[in-house]
């Protein structure tokens, strides 16, 4: 009984993926634009429509994709005829977030950005799934992490690429529109693979825990947040949103990059 009932669940994803595929087109053609009901960030349509023209179709890259659609920055872009890239390590929700993505111009990509060419573990936990040890001890000891964890956490091996393997190789152009990096603590092995000084997108949308209240108490991964930030201020960026959960830098055109030929963290 218990593996058809998993079994159940799991065509009722795969059912929903491409029920949201068809939803979002037709939401398109009757012109509405805007984000899933789940996304976290309420100022995200006013600041990507104060970014770039209505009518624009840019590109996007979001590391940390999860399934395409819950808590997703960016399939409202994607079903506006934006380009996207998802880099997504987890096989099942990789899989979901092709579905979900079927008739858009999108690219999936079975892998996680971080600081080497390698493989690590990923802990599968729903939309907390991540490979920084130090959050997934955190997430153990926070109630209501602890809850999904217990409930259907499990291990995968994933290959690992830096982001700036896994652009050039996908030809995203320099200057490119928005990055969005939703990796649960892993943020500083993202950016350690990844030169702003390059590829210098328009908006950057990262999950930082420095201002996190449930993670103060960490202080190896609210420093870690710290640095991840300052380095994106010191390559020339500027916060235009910000809560306990997600930062939103744009390009400060007013400023310039002290370290202009290579911003990334030092590894």
């Amino acid at each position: 009984m218990a593996n058809q009932i998993k079994q159940l669940k799991q065509t009722w994803r795969l059912c929903s993926s491409v029920a949201n595929a068809f939803k979002g087109k037709i939401r398109t053609t009757l012109g509405i634009r805007k984000p899933t009901k789940t996304c976290q960030i309420p100022e995200l349509k006013r600041i990507v429509d104060e970014t770039f023209p209505e009518d624009e179709r840019g590109v996007f890259v979001e590391a940390g994709a999860y399934d395409g659609e819950r808590f997703s920055n960016t399939s409202w872009l994607a079903d506006a005829g934006w380009r996207g890239l998802y880099v997504e390590p987890s096989k099942q929700f990789s899989r979901w977030c092709s579905l979900r993505h079927m008739l858009n111009r999108v690219t999936v990509l079975n892998v996680a950005a971080g600081n080497e060419n390698t493989s690590a573990t990923l802990q599968q936990i729903g939309s907390l799934s991540t490979m920084s040890q130090a959050t997934f001890e955190e997430y153990d000891r926070i109630d209501w992490a602890k809850q999904q964890i217990a409930k259907e956490c499990k291990q995968q091996q994933t290959e690992v690429l830096k982001l700036d393997k896994i652009l050039a190789d996908q030809k995203i152009p320099e200057a490119f529109d928005v990055l969005v990096v939703d990796v649960e603590g892993y943020e500083e092995n993202v950016f350690s693979g990844f030169s702003l000084a390059q590829w210098k997108p328009k908006l950057i949308i990262v999950e930082l825990c420095d201002i996190h209240p449930d993670f103060q108490d960490n202080l190896e991964l609210v420093e870690s947040a710290g640095r991840v930030r300052q380095t994106i201020l010191a390559a020339g960026y500027r916060e235009k949103y910000s809560d306990s959960i997600n930062t939103v830098f744009e390009v400060d055109a007013a400023s310039s990059c002290s370290e202009s030929k290579d911003s990334r963290i030092a590894a």
